[in-house]
């Protein structure tokens, strides 16, 4: 059975993103849409102001909150199938519960692995990419997640680990890409690098994840 995902926009959803994404771990620079916010209201996000400015800019840019759901629930078909039977192969597991699918505003999107949600930026040309990336952080939680926090390993060490194995979307889903890699952040370079040297002789994820965290 495919794992059931579910798009919607919801705006006070949308601002629980774009408040978040103030306080990302791995990239401190500003977003477009923080830097237009800022530039309007100041550096405080106040749900209220938040939610002021995406009124306003819905406005002015006729957003149409179905349309855009609609068009990236459609997009996302095109690589769902495959997508999900790959990622079940490598996790060796099949996701228990569905997941909700968040338009944003912002481009920096967060997620809830708890409640089983996620964040896409709207209009993105990029939305089955960014999808996937996210896919596979909540395969990663469902695979090692829990059980390495649970061994003391650090929640800075296992977010290291989980954003590094986005390399694996490079390494075997670069054909549903539509031509753009999927590059992580500076920091995770070396361990992308040790994912991309050692995947594809074994394809033995666990020592993969043993060797990041050694």
């Amino acid at each position: 059975m495919i794992m059931m995902i579910i798009f919607s926009y919801n705006i006070d959803k949308d601002i629980e993103n774009i408040i978040n994404g103030t306080h990302a771990i791995n990239s401190k620079k500003p977003t477009k849409f923080q830097l237009s916010f800022s530039d309007n209201y100041g550096n405080n996000f106040e749900p209220e102001k938040v939610k002021t400015y995406i009124q306003q800019q819905d406005k002015i840019n006729n957003f149409d909150a179905n349309k855009e759901t609609v068009t990236m629930e459609a997009k996302w078909k095109n690589a769902e199938s495959i997508f999900i039977e790959r990622a079940e192969k490598i996790f060796s597991l099949t996701y228990p519960s569905p997941i909700t699918i968040y338009l944003t505003h912002n481009e920096r999107c967060t997620y809830n692995i708890e409640k089983n949600y996620f964040f896409v930026k709207i209009g993105s040309e990029f939305s089955n990419n960014a999808i996937m990336h996210e896919l596979l952080h909540f395969y990663t939680w469902q695979a090692f997640g829990k059980k390495l926090l649970e061994e003391g390993v650090a929640k800075s060490t296992y977010n290291d680990v989980k954003e590094s194995l986005t390399e694996l979307l490079n390494l075997e889903f670069s054909d549903l890409m539509s031509g753009k890699p999927d590059s992580g952040y500076p920091q995770h370079q070396g361990m992308r690098r040790i994912i991309h040297d050692t995947w594809l002789p074994q394809k033995d994820l666990f020592s993969i994840v043993q060797k990041l965290i050694s």
